[in-house]
């Protein structure tokens, strides 16, 4: 059986693009059940890693994970990373 080729307006609107930032971890999604979410996280050295609550991204602990996002905070301070391309 031939493969057809996916219309253009489907195409469109399951394609979002977004600037991919040179520098820093990229959030690229959560999944998993509330009590235990998992991220997947691009990493400045294009490595990808899936990450949990304690664990390290760039040197800043996951103490969060939420929709779309996640914290990651060091000595003290903690910063949201969100989700390219929104929630």
């Amino acid at each position: 059986m031939a493969q057809q080729q996916t219309p253009r307006q489907v195409a469109e609107r399951a394609t979002k693009s977004v600037e991919i930032p040179r520098s820093g971890p990229m959030l690229l999604g959560v999944f998993g059940d509330q009590n235990a979410p998992e991220a997947l996280v691009r990493l400045p050295n294009g490595r990808l890693d899936t990450v949990a609550l304690g664990d390290r991204v760039s040197g800043r602990q996951v103490v969060a994970i939420a929709d779309g996002r996640i914290a990651l905070a060091q000595r003290g301070k903690a910063y949201w990373l969100e989700q390219l391309g929104g929630r």
